[in-house]
């Protein structure tokens, strides 16, 4: 078995983090799969000699059992960025939640497109090419969801402050409502609860790393209106207080007298 990584065409770099290239026919090599990170919205194509050609979205990371290769199997996965998978194909948070999504339940008549460009194509590279053209076709179809997506979860992580939403909606050129519908549909949860676990995660690997004088800092750093607004959220974030987490971490009961 021999694998190597691709980059994606250049207009999918802002959705794309890497293509996989894995041809189970060369021997001699290596029998270890490569190592992925767990949890990425991923595209995986597959085939063997028995004239299996099927594509599948995963939601979240491909099972060990997909990853099942022999001599005669070639596999192409496209690992995505996060959020980026759905507005590509205008599927839900909660589509790709519940299951992995053949192409040919996705749209039975592009399947039947890809698969005849895919069976009558010969190296993994001719393959690889004829996916990553259907991909950029599907971001210009849905352009405007995928830019809406990226931009606004990029903007928040970077600045979880409450006026960053103000901030996106007039960039964009949005109506509130119908960019909580898109932002809710394609990551699951609101635009403000999004900013609020964000807000709380750089907060809690600041207390966690120790890089604070005092716990003031903490909370003015990354933005909460107070001190007392800063233990409140980590409360409801973790069950346990700052000061507690310190001491006792998380999921250890403080001692009585």
């Amino acid at each position: 078995m021999i694998y190597a990584y691709q980059q994606s065409d250049g207009l999918l770099t802002d959705y794309i983090q890497t293509v996989l290239l894995v041809n189970g026919g060369v021997k001699n090599v290596t029998s270890d799969l490569p190592l992925f990170t767990n949890g990425m919205p991923a595209l995986l194509y597959q085939t063997d000699n028995a004239g299996l050609h099927q594509v599948t979205v995963f939601g979240d990371s491909i099972p060990q059992e997909n990853w099942k290769i022999d001599e005669t199997t070639t596999m192409i996965v496209f690992l995505f960025k996060p959020f980026s998978l759905g507005p590509l194909f205008k599927l839900s948070a909660l589509e790709l939640k519940e299951k992995p999504i053949g192409l040919e339940y996705w749209n039975a008549q592009k399947w039947m497109s890809i698969r005849l460009q895919l069976i009558h194509s010969q190296s993994p590279e001719e393959k690889s090419a004829i996916l990553n053209h259907f991909l950029v076709t599907q971001l210009e179809s849905n352009k405007r969801d995928c830019e809406i997506i990226r931009y606004a979860t990029d903007h928040i992580i970077q600045h979880s402050d409450k006026e960053v939403l103000a901030e996106i909606l007039k960039t964009l050129n949005l109506t509130e409502r119908t960019f909580q519908r898109i932002f809710k549909r394609y990551t699951g949860t609101t635009a403000n609860q999004f900013r609020r676990i964000c807000q709380f995660y750089f907060a809690f690997s600041q207390l966690k790393g120790k890089h604070f004088e005092k716990q003031t800092d903490i909370a003015f750093t990354n933005n909460y209106f107070d001190q007392s607004h800063y233990i409140r959220s980590f409360k409801e974030f973790t069950d346990t207080t700052p000061n507690d987490y310190l001491q006792f971490g998380l999921g250890k009961k403080k001692h009585g007298p």
